[in-house]
């Protein structure tokens, strides 16, 4: 059998009313701009370790834990560990200078981070299928995305849910199980 494109769960997730890209950004809080250097370490598909303080990039969202998503053969693996390990291969063993920028209420710090080279860490991991864009928070990154979409790089070589409709469902299930009422849609990292 052959397995499905990613492709039109891409762009019902563009479409559906709670997907980023439709809904509102929260209100940043806290200053911006400050700059941190040194090596990193990935502690998620989206988020790094910097001179002892968590970045997470800015403008990007990757799988999270208990994600899983389908390869091309349409076999489940565990793709918060995949993006993990991806975005750990892409700074190991170099320098990363992270700027910070203003951070919604209650959320880790985020952050622009480049290699001494100067390329985009969060445009790596889009381009190579790793994080989808988050364009709730900006557009930059998603004319990277649809190359990579349309290349099926990473996980878009099989099936992937975007995290943040993932967190929905994953709220969902949750709240059907407890009788709690559901948490709004929109699944904010």
């Amino acid at each position: 059998m052959k397995p499905h494109s990613p492709f039109p769960l891409f762009v019902a997730a563009l479409l559906w009313g709670g997907a980023p890209a439709l809904a509102a950004p929260p209100a940043p809080v806290g200053g911006g701009g400050d700059v941190i250097e040194g090596h990193a370490q990935a502690t998620e598909g989206d988020t790094l370790l910097v001179d002892g303080g968590e970045i997470r990039l800015y403008g990007i969202d990757a799988p999270d834990p208990g994600q899983t998503c389908k390869n091309r053969r349409g076999a489940s693996y565990d793709c918060f560990a995949q993006a993990t390990k991806e975005l750990q291969a892409v700074v190991q063993d170099k320098i990363v200078r992270c700027t910070t920028k203003e951070s919604p209420p209650k959320q880790r710090r985020l952050g622009v981070c480049k290699l001494e080279d100067g390329r985009d860490v969060a445009g790596i991991m889009v381009r190579a299928g790793w994080a989808p864009a988050y364009t709730a928070l900006t557009p930059d990154y998603y004319s990277i995305q649809v190359l990579a979409v349309s290349h099926r790089a990473g996980m878009w070589g099989g099936r992937v849910e975007p995290p943040w409709l993932w967190r929905d469902h994953q709220a969902a299930m949750e709240a059907d199980a407890t009788g709690k009422p559901r948490k709004k849609p929109g699944g904010q990292p």
